[in-house]
């Protein structure tokens, strides 16, 4: 069921949405540093926000015939989502292939955090997965190629999502500091039109729609590659690109040292 009727206008403010999102990760919380690592990032938004007048931009809640229009155009632009179960057998075969003399070890820590990917995982064990994936991305084969897979749909589906279903705006400035343009042509926002926002936003509108689809679902729970995991609980796509965008880091958790060479 589709949470909102679908003659229904939405009006989003991307700000807003992220101040949401954080205090509800902030009420989730289960340590006093996580709370307080999402009270910066609050502080900041709401900074952001009060700073100056925010677009809001008007969305549509797409019908299952839209819907099934909008996964037609992702898939023929190229944008395919491979799941979890596919990377981490790719992961697998990846490391079978390269070999490396602490083989069955690496392979114990991918089983453990593919079983754990809906629970608590050891944060010794998020670690290493980060450093094995990152092992498996310098071989550039098939985990690779794979990661390479998501991203491009992660980036490419909410623009086709805003081409589709974005209906208008108010308070977007074009580059002389007017009032920018919109146009919708055959159906569809215009590239033109889109070129007004930044990418950041542009992305947050796309991925506020698709949200509104409830699209995918399985595709939101699996949305994070086995990497970035951070604390045992895997981010939606919306979390994870809002949050690290809010704080200028990347999701990638650091380390000293790899586990094996090839």
């Amino acid at each position: 069921m589709l949470p909102v009727s679908t003659k229904d206008v939405i009006r989003f403010t991307p700000v807003l949405d992220r101040i949401d999102i954080l205090q509800k990760l902030q009420t989730a919380a289960d340590t006093d540093e996580a709370r307080t690592a999402f009270a910066g990032l609050i502080a900041k938004a709401q900074d952001e926000a009060d700073a100056k007048p925010q677009p809001v931009y008007l969305l549509a809640v797409p019908s299952y015939l839209q819907r099934a229009a909008w996964r037609r155009d992702v898939r023929a632009a190229g944008a395919m989502y491979p799941g979890d179960a596919e990377l981490f057998r790719a992961l697998r075969d990846d490391l079978r292939a390269c070999a490396p003399v602490n083989l069955d070890d690496l392979l114990a820590v991918v089983d453990e955090a593919e079983a754990a990917s809906n629970g608590e995982v050891d944060p010794e064990a998020v670690e290493r997965l980060g450093e094995i994936d990152r092992l498996a991305r310098a071989l550039g084969r098939r985990y690779a190629a794979l990661e390479g897979d998501r991203e491009f749909y992660l980036s490419v589906s909410p623009i086709i999502a805003a081409r589709h279903f974005l209906l208008g705006w108010e308070g977007v400035k074009a580059e002389d500091g007017g009032d920018a343009p919109f146009e919708r042509r055959g159906g569809l926002t215009t590239d033109e039109t889109l070129q007004h926002l930044d990418e950041r936003e542009l992305r947050a509108v796309g991925v506020k729609i698709i949200g509104l689809m409830r699209v995918g679902k399985d595709q939101e729970k699996n949305s994070v590659s086995p990497s970035q995991s951070h604390d045992g609980r895997k981010p939606s796509p919306t979390e994870t690109k809002l949050l690290t965008e809010a704080n200028g880091t990347s999701s990638a958790s650091g380390t000293g040292g790899t586990p094996a060479t090839c």
